[in-house]
């Protein structure tokens, strides 16, 4: 019997494992039927699956089709299927017009952990970045794409707040004490620790699209984590209130990665 307990509060709402497990299995079916539609062969194993046979596959069997099949189109691949769905998200985010010293809004999920040390749990989530297979795994609608250490930035490709389409994106790492006023605010002094990028789309390297800011706190027996996404002060509250979910999957994907949960 496993010792780790865990919680995500997401605007005071406390989400459980049931739900985010049927949510991964959800858009597990959607990201098959959008890879489908966008002209990729989905296969399980040797067999071409067609939308019913999908819509058949269990919650374990979902996770198995897409991640060997998201596994197999990654980078450049995934990228030329999707050119046309890139293009209309990246006039999304141009529109928008993204600035930190703007009005924004703000993704936010609480996160409570008992029974695995912060430092066990950031060696996962670095894992999650530099293991394609793996990071595949943490989340339904994450499309590997390449990850360069050296000069501390992630190229990603993902539905951000499940909604739309994939963005293709370029997060780049950057010290918390250089994010703006408003961002800053929110730091709390008990938190010694804290992560922080600026996302630009890739496509031209400079239309910023959000800010990531996540900061954790060691506690005597596990940690506790904020976690939060700023955006443009017109992003549809779809994508804002989804991405409340799309972190908490995301940081319970780390969690199962570990290994310690039953």
């Amino acid at each position: 019997m496993s010792n780790v307990k865990y919680s995500f509060t997401l605007n005071g709402e406390e989400w459980s494992k049931t739900q985010l497990e049927r949510l991964e299995y959800e858009r597990n079916l959607h990201i098959l039927h959008s890879m489908k539609e966008h002209g990729i062969d989905i296969k399980d194993g040797e067999k071409s699956l067609t939308n019913d046979d999908i819509d058949y596959l269990s919650t374990e069997k979902a996770w198995d089709v897409s991640i060997d099949n998201r596994v197999k189109y990654t980078g450049q691949k995934i990228i030329d299927f999707y050119q046309d769905s890139l293009k209309r998200s990246d006039e999304m985010w141009q529109k928008l017009g993204f600035d930190q010293n703007k009005p924004m809004k703000v993704s936010q999920t609480m996160m409570k952990v008992s029974g695995i040390s912060l430092q066990e749990y950031m060696g996962m989530m670095k894992t999650l970045q530099t293991d394609e297979k793996v990071g595949l795994s943490a989340h339904p609608e994450h499309f590997a794409c390449s990850v360069t250490w050296d000069d501390g930035q992630v190229v990603g490709i993902e539905p951000f707040g499940m909604y739309g389409t994939p963005s293709l994106v370029e997060v780049k790492m950057v010290k918390d004490e250089d994010l703006s006023d408003q961002i800053k605010a929110d730091k709390k002094a008990d938190y010694p620790m804290a992560m922080a990028g600026e996302t630009f789309l890739a496509s031209d390297g400079k239309t910023p699209v959000n800010v990531a800011f996540h900061q954790f706190k060691p506690t005597e027996d596990g940690f506790e984590a904020i976690t939060a996404v700023y955006w443009p002060e017109h992003t549809p509250k779809e994508i804002v209130d989804g991405h409340c979910l799309h972190l908490a999957m995301e940081f319970y994907g780390g969690l199962k990665l570990t290994g310690k949960l039953n």
